[in-house]
C-alpha cells in the first residue's frame, strides 16, 4: 500500500472553476452550470510564453497553481508528475493539417509546443522548479498511472510531489475518433502520510479486477458520469468530490485490463 497526505487541490473545467467554486458543485451543495472555466495568465511566465502556451496548457498550469498555493509550500521545491492522456489535440491537428499541404510549413512554435511534456516543461519554468518531473500518457489510464508514479516517487523520496492531471477535445476530424467531451484538469499536492496541515489522507493499494465484481467509483456529477469513459482527467473526479464531501471513502479506479486501483480516503 501506498499513503500520502493531500496538502492542496486544485481544479479546472466545464462548471469547475476552481477548488473554492468547485467544492460546492462538488459535494451537491450547488448546481454545475457546465461553463468552461475562465482561465486566468500565468503570472508566472514571461509574456513571450504566455503568448506560445496553448488552452491546454493553460487549463494544466491553473490547476496546477492552485494545488500548489493551498498547500503553502513553494512551487520550486516540487518535483512533479503530470498525466496527458493524448497530447494537445489543436497542435496536432495543425500539424497535421499542415503536413497534407504541398509546402508543409509547419510552424515552428507548433512544433515547440507539440512535444508530450509541453504543459509539464511550462510548469517548470514559471515555478523555477529544478527538481525531477515527469510527463506520462496511458490513455483513459492516465490518472491511475500518474498517481502511481507520484505515489512512488514520495515513498522513496519522502518529499512532497505535485501530480497533474489534464485532457481537453480535439478539433473535428480527430474529434470523431478520439473523443475527449470536454476540458478537465485536476492536481494535488501529496507529502508524506501523516504531514500536519493535511486537507485528508490517502492509502492506495492494486487489486486485481478479474478477482472482484465491484464496479468502479463514477463521479456523482451527472455531466462527469457521462464522460468517464472518454475523459482521462474525468477519472480524478470521485477523489475531488470526496476531499470536498470530507468523507471517508473507498474508491475503485480502473487501471489497465485486469486491475483496479482502491483510493481510501480518510480525515486527518
Amino acid at each position: 500500500m501506498l499513503s500520502a497526505t493531500i496538502l492542496g487541490v486544485g481544479v479546472r473545467g466545464s462548471g469547475l472553476h476552481g477548488w473554492s467554486a468547485a467544492s460546492e458543485v462538488l459535494c451537491g451543495r450547488s448546481s454545475c452550470d457546465g461553463a468552461s472555466s475562465d482561465l486566468p495568465a500565468p503570472e508566472n511566465l514571461s509574456a513571450r510564453e504566455r503568448r506560445r502556451i496553448s488552452p491546454t496548457v493553460r487549463l494544466a498550469l491553473a490547476a496546477a497553481s492552485e494545488a500548489a498555493g493551498q498547500s503553502a509550500l513553494d512551487p520550486a521545491s516540487l518535483p512533479s508528475v503530470f498525466g496527458w492522456p493524448h497530447g494537445d489535440g489543436d497542435i496536432i491537428q495543425r500539424i497535421l493539417e499542415e503536413l497534407c499541404t504541398a509546402e508543409r510549413y509547419v510552424s515552428p512554435m507548433d512544433f515547440h509546443n507539440s512535444v508530450h511534456n509541453a504543459a509539464v516543461g511550462y510548469w517548470t519554468i514559471g515555478s523555477k522548479a529544478h527538481l525531477p518531473c515527469t510527463s506520462i500518457t496511458a490513455g483513459i489510464d492516465s490518472f491511475a498511472a500518474a498517481l502511481l508514479k507520484a505515489l512512488a516517487q514520495l515513498r522513496a523520496e519522502e518529499r512532497p510531489i505535485l501530480l497533474v492531471v489534464v485532457d481537453a477535445p480535439f478539433p473535428e476530424p480527430l474529434n470523431s475518433m478520439c473523443p475527449v467531451g470536454t476540458e478537465a484538469a485536476a492536481a494535488f499536492v501529496l507529502a508524506p502520510a501523516g504531514t500536519e496541515g493535511g486537507m485528508a489522507e490517502l492509502d492506495v493499494a492494486w487489486s486485481d479486477s478479474d478477482a472482484s465484481t465491484a464496479a468502479p467509483t463514477l463521479p456523482r456529477l451527472p455531466l462527469y458520469r457521462d464522460l468517464w469513459s472518454t475523459n482521462g482527467a474525468v477519472r480524478a473526479i470521485p477523489l475531488l468530490e470526496c476531499l470536498a464531501r470530507e468523507d471517508e471513502a473507498e474508491l475503485r479506479l480502473p487501471f489497465g485490463r485486469s486491475g483496479d486501483l482502491i483510493l481510501k480516503t480518510g480525515r486527518c
